[in-house]
């Protein structure tokens, strides 16, 4: 991308993003407008409108970034660790990092929210990576040497697990702990 007088193109989006994650954190996507987003990058309205010229272009493009973030540290956990990673430690793991941040737990059922109350595309990429993550744990079984036909039910429950305890944790209800929570969860997924 060209230059702009506020920095690289990439620079400029990633300065968006941020803003505007920031921002729908604290207030809600709908209390959120593209020239409060505008303003907190610095950037002028008109070069705001380049890169997203409306506010949904904007939402998609952070789901993405958040879905393939969350993708990337799935995918880097079982690639990192291969067959020598326990089902254990890949799962603290994967609880830790998904629980740890609270900025990106607050986007994630804030999009999840959009998708159910009727936003088609991005309900769409929630079933696309939702499948995505529910194949991976078919593969780090098939990785593993642990070929199970109820594999792919076993992700079904472990992303609903992460859904729900990501809810507990961001309401604040009683601290979960994780090495418990893995100890059960291995029993049901893993009892070999």
């Amino acid at each position: 991308m060209a230059k702009t007088a506020k920095g690289s193109g990439e620079d400029n989006r990633q300065k968006i993003i941020d803003a505007a994650i920031e921002l729908i954190t604290e207030k809600s996507v709908e209390k959120t407008s593209l020239a409060e987003i505008a303003k907190k990058t610095g950037l002028s309205k008109g070069t705001l409108y380049y890169y997203y010229a409306t506010k949904n272009d904007l939402i998609f493009d952070i789901t993405e970034t958040h879905m393939a973030q969350i993708t990337g540290e799935i995918f880097s956990m079982i690639e990192e660790n291969g067959t020598s990673v326990s089902m254990d430690i890949l799962l603290t793991r994967l609880f830790e990092t998904l629980l740890s941040s609270e900025t990106r737990g607050r986007l994630h059922l804030f999009l999840v929210r959009e998708a159910i109350s009727g936003n088609s595309s991005l309900k769409q990429r929630f079933q696309n990576t939702y499948s995505q993550w529910f194949s991976m744990v078919d593969e780090s079984y098939d990785r593993m040497g642990l070929a199970d036909p109820d594999a792919r039910l076993k992700a079904k429950i472990l992303v609903a697990l992460l859904d729900g305890f990501l809810i507990q944790t961001l309401l604040d209800v009683e601290p979960a702990d994780i090495s418990k929570i893995v100890s059960h969860l291995v029993r049901i997924i893993d009892p070999a």
